[in-house]
């Protein structure tokens, strides 16, 4: 058997075994529909688990527990409401509180998995390696099947690699795991390793590799020449060596498509795991109730505005790469091709490097979403030639193609959409034979539901007509339509005679057109689509149905009398590019009390109202658009989108019957600090800026994985507070911060002085930490910009004026190329001349770099130094002066020996997003006593603060934030992993090794350094202050690796 058709059999066995449980529940159902009602018991159980869980993702766990404690006392023998509560005090760092709810719940259902699973996490937090262990071996004793809980083992037991017991366990949880998912390369490769280490069954390493050859044939052969070197010393028995190369080779894939989708599919990245189903007991005392019918009618079609077929072609506008702006794959019917968004108004053909393999036929018909449930948008096709069509995102611009429900012969339409309610796109797919209904069972393979039998058509789409929450079918034919209820038991019921008969000949033409007998002959008068929308407004959804040349509208009349939500997605486009500006991609989802909805906002509408903004030069605008019906619901519970970069955002408590426009929440990146100034704390800058884990840089590569050892200056105005030296670390946006080491550094200097040190980010080496001591400090003889525009007096101090002010461009952090040019006047240049440039840089993000790396027209481009040459040429003589190293940070820039002639004018020319706030220069060696102390910290505590309200002192200053106004709600979904417990750190910050406080959002280290630890200040001097703090920042961004 060959290595497809062996990974086609075996792939995801387990989610067959809940696709098949589930269907037995379906179908029970189905059956007791008409004789049982919902218990209103259950239903507040789902309210209450609806609302806690938006609580956990908007990191608000003191309201979810609230919700959790109500689901408790509703269900005091299930194990959703402790195992949820659990994890709910586990975020707000009461872990004790966490492992009592634990053992209750353990006590109450104490062969629940889950419950052991999160007892493990809570062990693993207090540091109780031993009980963790014993916790996860229980919960795969009672889930064999858990592929994490297995994999957590396993990376425990190959933590000791000289432990052979340990790693004999973990060969045989990994075999276990190839079995069940033989295509992931990240079991394979860990497997190759132990069978290596183990010296046992090395046949099979050269199998695993043999297999690694063919999975990641379309890799760097710089990468794969480790993995053949690793098979060749296999061959010879060097099992050593072989070893090696298998752990380089897995290194350096570890940024690679195929093993983040390996990971994914091992690994939940959610704090504490919430439970986000009930159980399957539970859900059998669950009754589907037909919703009753209510009185809808369609108008008699009317012309609408002509939009003309044009070729034989589909094309859907889709952000495949995740980078922020839409790409366009069009569907010929022999060919298919992607064209990426460069994001200066052209598309490259990316075809040859995106689809894999690359497909020599075409298609009729396609649709979007997250098919197997992963976090990025995949695609299906239906042609005609070739059947369905599966494109799985692999991310990195790399889509998979495989072919899908073989038995479906000459499909024509497809459309998605999660008509069984279980959080799944399901797909319809008609032919010119039959339409079909296929269920998905969650991960992107698809089973044939015969609830519905239909005769075939042109076009196909899911459409809840009567706005009941349940979707119905609608099948456009050549001649004909047909329109198919589903009432809420799985069953759908035949309702074409709702819409007037007719046929394309019946109906006149535009005066433009003239149907003649050839055109009725070639098809050109049959109806060939539909599209679904709420054309006029109303509330209800209408139905656009349309020949080659004609467009023809059906109106709703009556389904508005159910309840609906209508959502349109905005988000922040101008110099920001995190996400497309209409959300296209984005995941939308309503929950209400029983009833679960989910889409993907997949299509832009053209909106024809008159709340057209009049000013715009077309009387249309397009904007995206999200339908759903709640019939007689007043009120949602939640309302949740998830951004196409991974953000997620909830709205809590929406009422029925309205449009919202929900707007992009923006995140951030570095952790922030803050010092008392003897009255107050005061924010002074971010930290960690030097080292972003996982980042993709603008030249598409992988940032370095260095630590910070970032040095920043606070001045002298820091105060001691009660005998210590007290300042305050935050993590206030969605990202983990991991500190190593904090130190304080005290430079006593006499009064008149000023110290400053070099706070740049270069790329590797940072610059070396030096004290500069200045006496005098001299201002340029003249300042001008790049428009010849003097800012002499914006760049005179430090007070959030700024000589460049941009306008945004299209990518946050890249603008319009722009310089200052600083005249130094009659200077003698023999002597040390050192330059100092304060300000603060707007910075770029992961998905922003992924966009401008495949943009040949915008080159981020680090500030560079120009002087005059003889021949009054501008010429560059340092080509990288670095940047601000986030906010209000200060470069030093050695201006010894660069002038090139007698003309003391310099420039610092860039691209990027540079605020420049002061300027100045030094002459010579300043002769200034010091006296440098460091010391660390006495004392640090590690608690929740919650997020300092945030403001800007002008319009182009960077975000400050008041410490004085806290919001202790929590904003951001947890990333997942462990964070340290809440109390003393102190011994963590001590110096730099494995040992690290690692924080979330809305974390706080209180740092405190004793006053007396420090020498007495001498007479006539004063004392400034440095902080150096070491460690990582890894953010939430949907491509950070």
């Amino acid at each position: 058997m060959n290595l497809p058709t062996l990974c086609l059999i075996n792939r995801n066995l387990l989610v067959w075994i809940k696709f098949l449980i589930c269907l037995m529940i379906f179908a029970f159902l189905s059956a007791s529909a008409e004789v049982d009602e919902v218990d209103p018991t259950i239903v507040s159980a789902i309210q209450y688990q609806n609302m806690g869980l938006a609580y956990l993702e908007e990191s608000q766990p003191l309201k979810a527990v609230t919700q959790f404690e109500n689901l408790i006392g509703l269900l005091p023998n299930e194990a959703i409401g402790y195992a949820n509560l659990a994890v709910a005090y586990f975020r707000l760092r009461q872990v004790d509180a966490a492992e009592k709810v634990i053992q209750r719940g353990i006590t109450a259902v104490p062969l629940n998995s889950q419950l052991h699973f999160i007892y493990s996490e809570i062990y693993h937090f207090q540091g109780k390696s031993g009980q963790a262990v014993t916790e996860l071996k229980e919960a795969l004793r009672l889930k064999p099947d858990d592929l994490e809980v297995r994999y957590l083992l396993i990376r425990e037991n190959l933590r000791d690699r000289r432990n052979t017991e340990a790693i004999s366990k973990a060969i045989i949880d990994l075999r276990f795991l190839r079995e069940l998912t033989p295509t992931n390369i990240v079991v394979l490769l860990k497997l190759s390793q132990a069978l290596l280490l183990s010296d046992e069954d090395v046949e099979q390493v050269e199998q695993i590799g043999k297999e690694l050859r063919i999975l990641l044939s379309d890799i760097d052969s710089e990468k794969l020449k480790y993995l053949d070197e690793g098979m060749r010393q296999v061959e010879v028995e060097d099992i050593k060596g072989a070893n090696r190369n298998f752990r380089i080779f897995e290194n350096i894939n570890k940024n690679s498509p195929r093993y983040q989708q390996g990971i994914g599919e091992l690994i939940t990245p959610i704090l504490g795991h919430p439970i986000e189903e009930f159980d399957q007991r539970f859900k059998s005392r669950l009754v589907a109730t037909q919703t009753k019918p209510i009185v809808v009618s369609f108008s008699q079609p009317v012309h609408h505005a002509m939009i003309s077929r044009g070729q034989e072609l589909t094309s859907l506008q889709i952000d495949y790469d995740h980078d922020g702006d839409l790409d366009n794959l069009t569907v010929f019917p022999d060919r298919i091709q992607m064209h990426r968004n460069d994001g200066n108004d052209s598309f490259l053909d990316v075809s040859d490097r995106t689809f894999s393999p690359s497909p020599d036929y075409g298609g009729q018909s396609v649709t979007s979403g997250d098919f197997d449930n992963d976090g990025d948008l995949d695609i299906i096709i239906a042609s005609v030639s070739r059947g369905c069509l599966l494109l799985d995102n692999l991310r990195q611009g790399k889509l998979e193609v495989t072919h899908i429900l073989s038995e479906l012969k000459r499909p024509v339409a497809v459309d998605s959409a999660d008509y069984d309610h279980d959080g799944a796109l399901d797909i319809c797919v008609t032919t010119k034979i039959d339409t079909q209904l296929y269920l998905n069972r969650g991960d992107g393979v698809f089973i044939k539901d015969l609830t519905l039998m239909s005769l075939g058509g042109m076009d196909v789409h899911f459409v809840d007509y009567d706005n009941d929450g349940h979707l119905d079918v609608w099948v456009v034919d050549k001649r004909r339509m047909s329109l198919f209820r589903n009432d809420g038991t799985s069953k759908f019921s035949d309702v074409s005679s709702l819409i007037p008969t007719f046929s394309p000949l019946d109906l006149p033409v535009k005066k433009t057109t003239e149907v003649t007998s050839q055109d009725n002959a070639s098809g050109k008068s049959d109806w060939v689509d539909g599209q679904v929308e709420d054309y006029d407004n109303d509330g209800d959804l209408d139905l656009l149905v349309g020949t080659w040349d004609d467009r023809f509208l059906i109106q709703n009349e009556g389904g508005n009398q159910n309840g609906w939500l209508q959502i349109e997605l905005e988000a922040v486009a101008e110099g920001n590019n995190k996400n497309n500006a209409y959300g296209l991609g984005s995941r939308v989802e309503i929950k209400a009390g029983d009833l679960y909805q989910m889409t993907y906002v997949e299509k832009l509408i053209t909106d024809y109202s008159s709340e057209v903004d009049p000013n715009l030069d077309s009387p249309f605008r397009q904007r995206s658009f999200v339908h759903f019906g709640l019939g007689p619901i007043e009120q949602a519970d939640v309302l949740r989108i998830v951004w196409t970069n991974g953000v997620p955002q909830n709205v809590i408590s929406p009422r029925t019957n309205q449009r919202i426009l929900e707007k992009q929440v923006l995140k951030g990146s570095c952790p922030f600090l803050y010092v008392f100034d003897g009255e107050k704390f005061q924010f002074k800058t971010d930290l960690l800026w030097r080292s972003a884990l996982g980042m993709i840089t603008s030249i598409g590569t992988v940032a370095s994985s260095d630590s910070s050892r970032d040095y920043v200056l606070l001045g002298h105005k820091m105060k001691p507070r009660d005998g210590t030296y007290s300042i305050q670390i935050t993590e206030e946006l969605w990202e983990t911060t991991y500190f190593d080491q904090v130190q304080l550094i005290a430079v006593d200097h006499p009064v008149g002085t000023q110290i400053f040190i070099d706070e740049r980010f270069t790329p590797l080496p940072f610059p070396e930490f030096e004290v500069h001591a200045v006496r005098e400090i001299r201002f340029p003889k003249s300042a001008i910009d790049h428009q010849g525009k003097d800012v002499s007096i914006a760049l005179g101090e430090f007070d959030y004026k700024y000589a460049v002010e941009h306008k945004p461009g299209k990518f946050q952090g890249v603008v319009d190329q722009h310089f200052i040019e600083l005249d130094l006047g009659d200077i003698e240049v023999s002597q040390k001349i050192l330059l100092f440039l304060t300000g603060w840089v707007f910075p770029t993000d992961t998905s922003i770099n992924v966009a401008i790396s495949q943009n040949p027209s915008i080159n981020p481009r680090f500030p560079y130094l120009q002087v005059k040459t003889d021949q009054g040429e501008w010429q560059t003589v340092i080509d990288l002066i670095g940047i601000p190293a986030g906010k209000n940070k200060t470069l030093v820039i050695d201006l010894t020996d660069k002038f090139l002639s007698g003309d003391r004018r310099l420039r610092i020319v860039t691209n990027m997003q540079v605020y420049w706030d002061r300027a100045f220069f030094t002459l010579g060696d300043h002769d200034v006593s010091m006296q440098v102390t460091r010391r660390h910290p006495n004392r640090a505590d590690l608690h929740y603060l919650g997020f300092p309200k945030m403001y800007r002192p002008t319009p182009h200053a960077p975000h400050l934030y008041d410490y004085s106004q806290i919001d202790k709600k929590r904003r951001w979904r947890d990333l997942g992993g462990f964070y340290t417990r809440y109390g003393e750190v102190g011994e963590l910050l001590q110096k730099s090794e494995s040992m690290s406080v690692i924080m979330n959002a809305g974390d706080e280290i209180t740092v405190e350094f004793d006053v007396d630890q420090f020498p007495t200040l001498k007479d006539g001097w004063i004392r400034s202050f440095i902080l150096f703090s070491d460690g990582w920042v890894k953010d939430g961004d949907i491509n950070t690796l």
